[in-house]
């Protein structure tokens, strides 16, 4: 690492190119000429919607004017292999990709030529950056370019099992670092805005060569939380030095196991000592961090809970904000075994970290949330605490864990949703006080917030709610409604919804309550991550052909061809270009199923 007062950028660092390769096609992948205006058509559909008065218009093929008798299908039956490339900008700028496939269909049947003498073109670069800018993720994005690399080869690591396309590849450092500052001189911080993101799947951020130096770039460009995810194995004394002249900024440890030999053994990492030192001196530093463990069911489900007991209560001396359990799964790109059985290993999980709640003074939060409570839809509405981070106002207050919140500033609370949002208006609002009230056994009790009181760990800046801490961020309110207003905007009368095994129990307790006509049949369906494998059964880890496969399913049952189906956009929002983790448009669901896709809006329930 260079020294953080020594880092100098140069004009050069500042200018890096991004190129792209076109490559050079052989004899047998000539494009017919005929068949350029269909490849592109079909390229173009998968950026955009054509409208006609605002309403979307489905096209399947099209007419030439100089042949107008003959009809040219867009998407013809055929075999394609989707998120097997490894080109992330199908995911994350598919414009680009365009562009490519653009000068390729040009180059396969012309000749470019400068003064009269053939030129060979194998690539091209931006001319202007600014005009790619996009709103995204802020300072995370541009962090995530840092960690390519891991200096750890963890048992469970879930880039192991992650889909081709997100496989991460270190470049030359340097390379990398010029890249980072451009992406830096580029970045609007107010906004957002920032170039397009093409990360793959992030490693470990503090085992870039330059992470002092682009910290310190990104600092100079703005204000906001820097947040780092590492796996504590550069946390030395010297770094931990170094991070704390970058506030505010909150260090996610990835700590594991509080034992030695158990870390050494499940993280290939050795000299434990380093990590395990790490949040004492992150406390004595003043930098707000928290503790990741990963259960790992091996070499016993009991040695992994005995291991998670005593690592919860290493790690709550040092005072994290919160402790996150993240539950164990795998890809079939991970193994093409069965491991463990993810309910067993699940439940005995949760079990003992509900346990562990009434024994730790630091919140200890299970993901994702909803494996919880999904099992009791009214429990996911409910805003009750199963936390509240230490020296927050909060805490000062009186609140605790178990806290049913009922009324915010005298405003009823009736659900979770309603009470996050108050209080992270009032957070950020300048208000210096504010009551709650709160359903104990004893009954309600009135408390005051003082806002503007409060010490290490909180900050206001890095986490939300004024300290208070729920079990997941619940299922947003306007999902059912929203439904709703397609199906009648839409006049259809059969609608399949395709969602997810955590999310269908309130989602139906949600219909129930939202009064859809009676002649409108919805059925509701649960598609298996084929496509992932292994125990995968997120939602938001869905893919397109997951979808397909299970419309045709449904088909198979003999109830009937649905007039609409309906998915939670989540899916296909991590690009913000409705593609899924394979690069993949959600449109191609329509296309190959024939019936029309509505998405609900919504975010990834990441917790």
């Amino acid at each position: 690492m260079k020294d953080l007062n020594q880092a100098r950028i140069s004009k050069e660092d500042r200018g890096y190119l991004f190129r792209y390769p076109i490559e050079t096609s052989s004899e047998s992948d000539y494009w017919n000429l005929s068949e350029l205006p269909a490849r592109h058509l079909r390229a173009l559909l998968d950026l955009l919607s054509p409208t006609w008065k605002g309403e979307k218009v489905r096209i399947d093929g099209y007419r030439s004017l100089g042949e107008p008798d003959l009809v040219h299908p867009l998407f013809p039956d055929e075999t394609r292999e989707f998120g097997r490339s490894g080109n992330r900008l199908e995911l994350y700028e598919p414009r680009l990709t365009y562009v490519q496939k653009l000068i390729q269909s040009l180059l396969s049947i012309i000749q470019f030529e400068y003064k009269n003498e053939r030129i060979q073109i194998d690539g091209f670069h931006l001319k202007n950056p600014a005009q790619w800018l996009r709103p995204g993720g802020g300072a995370a994005d541009i962090l995530a370019q840092a960690a390519t690399r891991c200096n750890l080869k963890c048992r469970f690591c879930y880039n192991l099992g992650s889909p081709p396309a997100l496989k991460t590849t270190p470049r030359k450092a340097k390379e990398e670092f010029q890249e980072i500052l451009t992406r830096i001189a580029y970045y609007v911080p107010g906004s957002k805005m920032g170039l397009f993101p093409n990360a793959g799947s992030p490693c470990e951020m503090l085992a870039h060569p330059y992470i002092l130096e682009i910290l310190s770039a990104l600092r100079r460009k703005t204000g906001e939380v820097l947040r780092i995810a590492t796996n504590g194995s550069q946390l030395t004394p010297e770094i931990i030095r170094a991070l704390a002249q970058y506030h505010p900024l909150l260090v996610d440890v990835s700590l594991n196991s509080s034992s030695s030999t158990r870390r050494r053994w499940l993280m290939k990492d050795s000299h434990p000592e380093v990590a395990l030192s790490a949040p004492a001196a992150l406390q004595s530093a003043h930098i707000p961090y928290s503790v990741v463990i990963v259960p790992w069911p091996f070499p016993s489900v009991e040695e992994m809970v005995k291991d998670l007991t005593r690592t919860v209560a290493y790690s709550a001396r040092f005072n994290p904000v919160y402790i996150q359990i993240s539950l164990p799964g795998y890809s079939q790109w991970f193994s093409k075994e069965a491991l463990f059985d993810r309910e067993e290993v699940w439940n005995r999980l949760k079990a003992e970290i509900l346990r562990l709640r009434t024994v730790t003074d630091c919140p200890l939060i299970i993901r994702p949330g909803l494996f919880e409570e999904y099992l009791d839809p009214e429990a996911v509405d409910a805003p009750r605490l199963i936390g509240v981070i230490k020296n927050s106002p909060a805490a000062g207050a009186g609140l605790v864990k178990g806290d049913r919140l009922i009324a915010i500033n005298g405003l009823p609370i009736k659900n979770r949703t309603q009470a996050r949002s108050l209080l992270g208006m009032i957070q950020d609002s300048p208000m210096q006080e504010a009551s709650i009230t709160v359903d104990r056994p004893g009954g309600p009790i009135e408390l005051t917030l003082d806002l503007k009181k409060f010490d290490y760990p909180f900050n206001p800046r890095i986490a939300p709610f004024a300290g208070c801490v729920f079990p997941s961020s619940g299922i947003p309110l306007n999902w059912s409604e929203q439904l709703r207003n397609m199906v009648l905007f839409k006049q259809v009368r059969e609608v399949l919804i395709l969602t997810s095994t955590l999310v269908k129990p309130i989602l139906e307790k949600r219909i129930r309550e939202n009064f859809f006509p009676t002649e409108v049949k919805l059925h509701m369906r649960v598609p298996p991550n084929r496509y992932l494998g292994g125990n995968i059964f997120m939602g938001d880890l869905l893919v397109v052909e997951d979808f397909i496969n299970a419309v045709k399913e449904y088909l198979k049952e003999g109830l009937g061809s649905p007039d609409l189906i309906v998915i939670p956009s989540s899916p296909f929002h991590m690009s913000g270009w409705g593609r899924d983790l394979t690069g993949r448009v959600y449109k191609d669901i329509e296309r190959s199923t024939g019936i029309p896709v509505g998405l609900i809006e919504c975010d990834p329930i990441f917790d």
